[in-house]
């Protein structure tokens, strides 16, 4: 299988097109790290300050910055795919549901 071709001047748009064309699922591999990083930083940090991570408000704030990002991603390019955009919003509105619902 022969690779597609890189356009090197084109900017940044462009590399995330190439990652795109070759790893099919990689928007939401992707935004699935990005996702993972934010929520066990925000968990570990108030574990550290605190003594005790609050992991629904760690899972939920994460979960927004990842949706805002996605969004704003999706605005400029064509990189991400709907599919992966409804579900990242979908976890949003579960993880304000768990935050909502768990004990403060």
């Amino acid at each position: 299988m022969p690779y597609p071709e890189f356009g090197s001047g084109e900017g940044m748009a462009s590399l995330f097109q190439y990652a795109k064309q070759i790893i099919p699922f990689y928007d939401s591999l992707l935004f699935g790290v990005i996702l993972a990083v934010i929520v066990f930083s925000i968990y570990f940090i108030q574990e550290s300050k605190k003594g005790r991570g609050d992991f629904p408000v760690a899972f939920a704030v994460g979960n927004t910055a990842t949706t805002v990002l996605a969004i704003i991603i999706s605005m400029i390019s064509d990189f991400m795919g709907g599919t992966t955009l409804g579900i990242l919003i979908s976890l949003t509105i579960i993880s304000y549901i768990w935050l909502f619902y768990s004990d403060p």
